[in-house]
């Protein structure tokens, strides 16, 4: 059977399969992890939904210890890799359907991980099925499905599993960025910048600062923030109401002298944050344009001289670039005040041939001169594969014969994808060109024109690599 038909076969099934899988909310949940469901409840749920499903199928299946799930066809060795995840971005705010209820209106499938990373899941899984159904496995070799489920946060999942395993597959995909294919990767830094505030019973404030928040993860560019001012008197409140009207994006209550500012953004995955408004970034440009002696004004200043509304580092002295992945990107995407300091929760994504201490010692130096505590919470080095090697000239010759788009080239990008976990491994769709980028933001969405599309694009790639590696154990023997 030709994949078309298979798709066309199955396609009713799999939209049910990746319906089933968001409807269930997996995102950590700290209060339901438990021993062998260490990330919460309904990751764990997740992936038992798909171990089960290839189980049923006859497919061999190990769960490991809630952290993992493997789906292995053929044999044990020489083995073609599928790398990707369960876990999702809580769904925030801004939808217009039920974020963990799969819905399709006009042709696409709205919903909480349809395209981060569900659906290239059930695309990649069938792939894996039509292959094994079809018989089209090489005698000697397999294909090993790895699934993760804590890849929007720290990657103790593939940790976990690398400590347990023997065997890694030879080469391997990662359905969890862009098509044509992903051959770079910047460099990843997270980090908090702390400031020690002045007290606030230290002096009488024209304005007292009761609470600031906003953002929920710093791989995520917040969409919004708030921020609770109390005023001195009416004169006070109607001046600080006066500033806080010329910003469009921010809305205000007043409750006597009690000032509640809503500030609206836009946003989007911090690998790409000039395409959002940081709402933090916002609402601290704000609060720099009153007038009238507040509470934690230091912050504001400092903030604001340091970062503003810039999304390149231009301001910390740290706005690199390179050939082969572009300009380094700077994202704040938390904010948490205690009383007594206050933290932003940063994303810095640098170039790819940059080294990390060039980024490192500059922004020490830069804190240093504000005052400013910094903190390197997680690092990632960044990737990058020659475009000529055979490994990325099989899959981009089965991505232009699936798509028919004979210019396509190799990209680099600002994520961080699996990629990076084993060798050999590059991320391969699952977003066209072509295409908005939705992943971690309101109304993210899969066409069903594009679920085909990958789905026979990964068919082409898997049998394009077994074919590969068939032809070196024979150059090896």
């Amino acid at each position: 059977m030709k994949p078309k038909e298979y798709f066309d076969m199955h396609v009713e099934e799999m939209m049910a399969e990746l319906g089933a899988l968001i409807e269930i909310p997996s995102v950590l949940d700290k209060n339901s992890a438990d021993e062998g469901s260490p990330f919460g409840r309904n990751i764990a749920n997740a992936l038992t939904y798909v171990l089960n499903k290839a189980s049923e199928w006859g497919m061999r299946v190990k769960n490991y210890d809630g952290y993992a799930g493997e789906i292995t066809v053929g044999a044990e060795q020489n083995l073609i890799g599928i790398l990707a995840h369960l876990d999702v971005v809580g769904a925030g705010d801004g939808w217009k359907t039920e974020p963990f209820r799969a819905k399709v209106i006009d042709g696409e499938i709205y919903g909480r991980g349809s395209s981060d990373d569900k659906g290239p899941v059930v695309a990649a899984l069938y792939a894996v099925k039509y292959l094994w159904d079809e018989k089209l496995l090489p005698e000697g070799s397999g294909i090993r499905m790895i699934l993760g489920t804590d890849e929007e946060e720290e990657w103790r999942c593939i940790t976990h599993y690398l400590s347990e395993i023997q065997v890694l597959p030879k080469y391997s995909i990662v359905p969890d960025a862009n098509f044509p294919l992903i051959n770079c990767e910047k460099g990843l830094l997270d980090a908090d910048f702390s400031y020690a505030c002045v007290k606030q019973e230290n002096a009488e404030y024209e304005v007292q600062v009761k609470n600031l928040s906003g953002g929920s993860a710093k791989n995520v560019v917040p969409g919004k923030a708030s921020f609770l001012l109390q005023c001195k008197n009416d004169k006070i409140t109607d001046k600080v109401k006066q500033k806080l009207a010329e910003f469009e994006k921010i809305s205000v209550k007043i409750e006597g002298n009690t000032v509640l500012a809503e500030v609206n953004g836009k946003s989007t995955h911090a690998m790409s944050p000039e395409k959002g408004l940081n709402a933090i970034s916002l609402m601290m440009q704000s609060l720099g344009k009153l007038e009238e002696t507040f509470f934690m004004e230091d912050v504001a200043a400092k903030y604001n001289r340091y970062v503003g509304m810039n999304y390149y580092g231009e301001r910390l002295h740290c706005d690199l670039e390179d050939e082969v992945s572009g300009k380094l990107t700077f994202n704040v995407g938390t904010i948490r005040y205690d009383g007594r300091s206050i933290t932003f929760g940063t994303s810095i994504r640098y170039p790819a041939t940059v080294k990390k201490k060039q980024i490192t010692e500059t922004l020490i130096k830069q804190c240093a001169e504000a005052e400013i505590d910094f903190h390197i919470c997680s690092e990632m080095d960044g990737l990058y594969m020659n475009e000529n090697a055979e490994f990325i000239q099989r899959l981009m010759q089965s991505y232009r014969k699936v798509s028919k788009d004979e210019n396509a080239v190799p990209l680099a990008i600002g994520g961080a994808t699996y990629a990076r976990a084993i060798p050999n491994a590059v991320a391969f769709g699952p977003l066209f060109p072509y295409e908005e980028e939705l992943a971690h933001e309101p109304n993210e969405r899969l066409s069903i024109e594009s679920f085909e599309k990958m789905t026979l694009i990964y068919i082409e790639a898997l049998k394009n690599l077994l074919d590969m590696l068939s032809q070196e154990t024979k150059s090896c023997q």
